[in-house]
């Protein structure tokens, strides 16, 4: 959850009146904090919170070279994806100095005991907010262009000692070859990672909406297995836990986080329908292969809701395990 002084910040960064080491020192305060609350509320694998990121995706497109800005095709009525910043190719891209991911999980390592998880936005998702211009065919060649650069930054968070990678992916379905290609980019971009590694699928979460009407994990389901990944991080609380019998038949050899903290959803969850979701998803899913988290990110959540949210689902995840002994 974004602290309020954010806002403030955000809006001093639009309108210059705050320099670089200001805005650095904002970022780096508010990671502190979000250390704090998921160390208060007991999560047992924390982030710093994507607070060095400025809204999930900016610092991402900054730093890849061969793109230009494009114009907002809309700015007035309701929020939506076609509001985002978007970009353009007008050469071939690379990320000449990387994605600065090793800082971001330097910094938030040596202020916890915690294990802190390195996450990267995946290049689909980033070629979400690309055109392919002149330069690329599709956005599928465009999310290839990025990969050795992916995979670069991931071989060298884990060379500083990083345990845990994973890839956030709301844009999975763009990808024009299917599932099948979505699976061929992943395993390309963690291709010698020695660390555990999550896939995180979600069907977007700008503020706190969805970006496709079409929300079912049954056309991926059956690659689940061909992904190079150790735990699948999948949204399903915010629908009611439709779907979470795939596992049982595509997933079971893999680690299941399952979202079972609705990010979406306006009010707080009372402790026992959280720990109902989880024993739904034992239903399908051994106890030694599953992990719990939010469906998504808190970015888009008012953080003392996201605060109580962690608490509820810390106490939810308490009483099952209590429960299977």
């Amino acid at each position: 959850g974004v602290p309020s002084w954010m806002w403030v910040v955000r809006e001093a960064v639009a309108s210059g009146d705050i320099g670089p080491a200001d805005i650095d020192e904002t970022h780096k305060d508010a990671v502190k904090v979000a250390i704090m609350d998921m160390e208060e509320a007991g999560v047992d694998i924390i982030s710093d919170g994507e607070m060095q990121r400025s809204d999930f995706t900016w610092n991402f497109h900054d730093r890849i070279q061969g793109l230009e800005p494009m114009d907002t095709p809309r700015r007035l009525g309701y929020p939506g994806p076609d509001q985002l910043d978007s970009f353009r190719c007008v050469a071939p891209l690379s990320v000449p100095d990387g994605y600065g991911i090793v800082a971001e999980w330097e910094y938030a390592h040596a202020r916890t005991d915690k294990p802190v998880i390195a996450t990267m936005q995946s290049p689909v998702t980033q070629a979400f907010r690309i055109h392919p211009g002149d330069v690329y065919q599709d956005k599928a060649e465009v999310a290839k262009a990025l990969v050795p650069y992916i995979n670069k930054e991931l071989r060298e968070v884990v060379a500083a000692g990083c345990r845990h990678v994973q890839f956030d992916e709301p844009a999975y379905w763009i990808v024009p070859g299917g599932p099948e290609e979505m699976v061929e980019i992943f395993n390309t971009c963690v291709e010698g990672i020695d660390a555990t590694i999550g896939f995180h699928l979600c069907f977007g979460n700008f503020r706190g909406r969805p970006a496709t009407s079409n929300r079912s994990y049954a056309p991926f389901a059956p690659h689940f297995k061909d992904l190079n990944a150790d735990v699948i991080h999948i949204e399903f609380a915010n629908r009611s836990m439709a779907e979470i019998e795939l596992w049982e038949k595509y997933g079971r050899e893999k680690m299941l986080c399952a979202g079972v903290i609705d990010v979406k959803g306006r009010d707080l969850e009372p402790v026992e329908v959280v720990a109902e979701r989880i024993r739904t998803a034992l239903r399908f899913c051994a106890p030694e292969k599953l992990w719990v988290a939010p469906d998504c990110g808190f970015s888009q959540t008012v953080r003392w809701l996201a605060v109580e949210k962690m608490k509820v689902m810390v106490q939810a995840a308490g009483i099952v395990r209590e429960e299977i002994g």
